[in-house]
C-alpha cells in the first residue's frame, strides 16, 4: 500500500476562528499585504474564511501562474462573480470559449487599428478642457473616468452613442459599486433577493443593455461603412464562418467599456497626484512636450516619441497599479517551489507587493521616472512588472490605454498645472482597482 506525504503548507498569518484575516485585510488590503509578503517570505498561506489564499511574491511563481503554466488556473472567485454583469466576456470566460473570443477579438487592437484611435483621444480631452477655468477646483479622479469613458464609447460605437453616455456611465459606476460591497461584506445576500441595492443595480444595468442591444440591432441593418470597434465585432468571422451572437457581442462591448475607462482613469489620476507633489518631474514632462509637439496637439505618431511621458506613465502605474492585485483558483494540481497546490486552492498575485519589492526597484517607494531609461522594463525579471496582466489572459487593451495614457497627459499639460488641495488627505479604496477613495480635488492653474 502506498501512503501520500501530507501537504505541506507555507507560513502565514493566523488570524481568528472562522474569519481568519479577513477583518485584518479588509482594514487595510495594500499594507496587510505587502506586511506579510515582508514577514513571512516569497508563499505565505492567508485564511480567507473557509478559503485557503496563497499569497505569491516570487516573480518565478507570478510568472508560472500568469504564463507557463496559467492552463493549471482559472480567474478567481471574484473575477467569476462579475459574470452577472459582464456575462462572457473576455475578462470573466474560460476554456475554449474565451480562446475564441479573444481570437476573434484580437485583430480590433492591432497597433494599425489603435493608431485610428487618436484623434478621438486627443480630441476628447481638448474638448473637456476647454470649459475649464483657471483656479477651478476639480475632482479630477471623476474627470478622467468620464473623460477615458467617452474615449472608449466613441472607440467602440463612434456617433451613435451621442447623448447616451449617462446611462452607460451610471451601470458601470453601479457595477464597481456592487462588486465593491461583495468583496467587503461577509455576509451578503445572494443578488436576486430584491434588496433596494440590488433593485437599483439590476435597473441600471437593464438600461445600459437597451441602450447597447439597440446600437448593436441598428448596425446589422446599416449599410454605411462605419470603422468603429463595434462595426468590426460584428463582422468577425470564426474559421467556420460563425459570427459573434447579439449577447457575445454585449459582454464584449460591457467588458471593453468598463475595463478601458476605469484603468485608465486611474493610471492618469494618480499621475496627476504624483505630478503634482514632484515639481521637477512635472517640469521636466513640460519641457518634452514643448520640444516635441512645438504648441500643436499631440498625435498618435507623438506618442512614441513622448518617452518621458511614457516613464511618467509606467512609473505611476508601477506605484498606484489600477489593477493592484488579482487571484487565480487552481484546477489541476501544481507544484510552485516547496508547496503543491490542489484543486480548489486561490493564488493572490499582487501588483502592489511585486511593484514595491527592493530587490528590483530601487527606493521602492520614490517616484522616479527615469528609471525606465535603457530598456529597464525588458531587463526586469518575468513577474515583477505585469500592470496589465501577463502571458495569455494579458490585457487586450494594452496598447490602447499607453497610447490613450500618454496623449491624455500630453494634451492636458500642455494647457494646465494641478495642484493638491493640501487640507485634504488622498486615501485608497482597494477594491477590483485602486481607487482614491473619495476622489482627488484638484486646482486648475491655467498655463
Amino acid at each position: 500500500m502506498q501512503f501520500q506525504s501530507p501537504r505541506r503548507f507555507p507560513p502565514g498569518p493566523k488570524g481568528v476562528p472562522v474569519f481568519g484575516v479577513l477583518f485584518d485585510y479588509n482594514k487595510d488590503p495594500t499594507g496587510f499585504s505587502l506586511r506579510c509578503a515582508q514577514e513571512f517570505g516569497e508563499v505565505s498561506l492567508l485564511p480567507f474564511g473557509p478559503l485557503n489564499v496563497y499569497l505569491l511574491s516570487n516573480p518565478e511563481h507570478v510568472s508560472e501562474v500568469l504564463s507557463s503554466q496559467s492552463y493549471r488556473f482559472i480567474k478567481g472567485v471574484s473575477i467569476q462573480s462579475l459574470k452577472s454583469s459582464l456575462g462572457e466576456g473576455l475578462l470573466t470566460s474560460e476554456g475554449d470559449f474565451w480562446k475564441r473570443q479573444r481570437r476573434l477579438t484580437q485583430p480590433a487592437f492591432h497597433r494599425e487599428r489603435i493608431f485610428e484611435y487618436g484623434g478621438i483621444m486627443t480630441d476628447t480631452a481638448e474638448t473637456m478642457i476647454c470649459r475649464w477655468q483657471d483656479g477651478e477646483v476639480k475632482d479630477i479622479h471623476a474627470n478622467m473616468m468620464h473623460l477615458t469613458l467617452l474615449i472608449v464609447a466613441e472607440a467602440l460605437f463612434g456617433t451613435d452613442i451621442a447623448g447616451k453616455t449617462t446611462v452607460i456611465e451610471s451601470a458601470l459606476e453601479a457595477i464597481l459599486t456592487h462588486f465593491s460591497n461583495q468583496l467587503n461584506t461577509f455576509f451578503l445576500l445572494p443578488e436576486w433577493v430584491p434588496t433596494p441595492d440590488n433593485i437599483q443595480f439590476w435597473q441600471k444595468l437593464q438600461r445600459m443593455d437597451g441602450v447597447i442591444y439597440d446600437i448593436i440591432q441598428q448596425r446589422r441593418k446599416s449599410t454605411a461603412a462605419n470603422s468603429d470597434l463595434l462595426t468590426m465585432l460584428l463582422h468577425l468571422e470564426d474559421e467556420d464562418g460563425a459570427q459573434m451572437s447579439d449577447r457575445e457581442i454585449r459582454d464584449e462591448v460591457v467588458t471593453l467599456m468598463m475595463a478601458g475607462h476605469e484603468t485608465t482613469a486611474l493610471a492618469l489620476t494618480w499621475t496627476w497626484m504624483l505630478l503634482a507633489q514632484h515639481p521637477e518631474v512635472e517640469e521636466k514632462l513640460h519641457q518634452e512636450i514643448q520640444t516635441v509637439l512645438q504648441g500643436r496637439s499631440p498625435t498618435a505618431d507623438d506618442a512614441i516619441h513622448l518617452k518621458y511621458a511614457n516613464w511618467i506613465i509606467k512609473e505611476s502605474m508601477r506605484l498606484y497599479p489600477p489593477a493592484w492585485g488579482t487571484s487565480r483558483q487552481v484546477i489541476e494540481t501544481v507544484q510552485l517551489g516547496d508547496y503543491t497546490l490542489e484543486p480548489g486552492d486561490t493564488v493572490f498575485l499582487n501588483q502592489w507587493v511585486m511593484h514595491r519589492d527592493p530587490r528590483f526597484f530601487e527606493h521602492p517607494d520614490r517616484f522616479n521616472p527615469e528609471r525606465w531609461d535603457n530598456s529597464f522594463e525588458q531587463r526586469l525579471p518575468k513577474g515583477v512588472y505585469f500592470p496589465f496582466g501577463d502571458g495569455p489572459r494579458s490585457c487586450i487593451g494594452k496598447g490602447f490605454a499607453m497610447m490613450e495614457a500618454v496623449l491624455i497627459l500630453a494634451a492636458i499639460a500642455q494647457k494646465f498645472r494641478f495642484t493638491l488641495s493640501a487640507d485634504r488627505k488622498v486615501e485608497l479604496q482597494p477594491s477590483i482597482t485602486l481607487r482614491p477613495k473619495h476622489g482627488l480635488e484638484m486646482r486648475l492653474q491655467k498655463k
